[in-house]
């Protein structure tokens, strides 16, 4: 919903999307959102809790790596790892809004359509990387 309902994402969302582009995307912005995003987005670590019980050292373990994760995908840089929604499928979804919506996996994306594979680098270019380029 803050993506598509346009209340929510003028008011609550666009704050978190203001980085939208490789150049403006770091691990700083994993953590910047209204308020109200983040009880949205935290929600269902709560709420599901009933459905699917687990220890309360599993579930901070698990909001651990949530964080490790916001962080990784926010990094600008061109790195993914099997299914897992990495920096270069979000980093298409900060710049183009409408696609790689996905919560650590690209399961959901690529079943409800808004899957996109990137058709090249998508992050920021690395010191080592323009050297390399100067040279050819």
């Amino acid at each position: 919903p803050l993506h598509t309902n346009k209340f929510l994402y003028k008011h609550v969302h666009m704050l978190h999307h203001k980085y939208n582009s490789p150049q403006t995307l770091s691990p700083w912005a994993s953590i910047a959102f209204h308020p109200l995003d983040g009880i949205l987005q935290a929600s269902p670590y709560v709420l599901l809790l009933p459905i699917f019980p687990c220890h309360y050292i599993t579930h901070l373990i698990l909001l651990f790596f949530t964080a490790i994760w916001a962080t990784y995908i926010h990094d600008a840089m061109d790195w993914n790892i099997g299914p897992i929604m990495g920096s270069k499928y979000h980093t298409l979804h900060h710049t183009h809004y409408i696609y790689n919506y996905g919560q650590v996996f690209v399961y959901c994306d690529r079943l409800f359509g808004t899957f996109k594979e990137p058709a090249g680098p998508t992050g920021t270019v690395t010191r080592k990387q323009q050297q390399l380029k100067k040279k050819q």
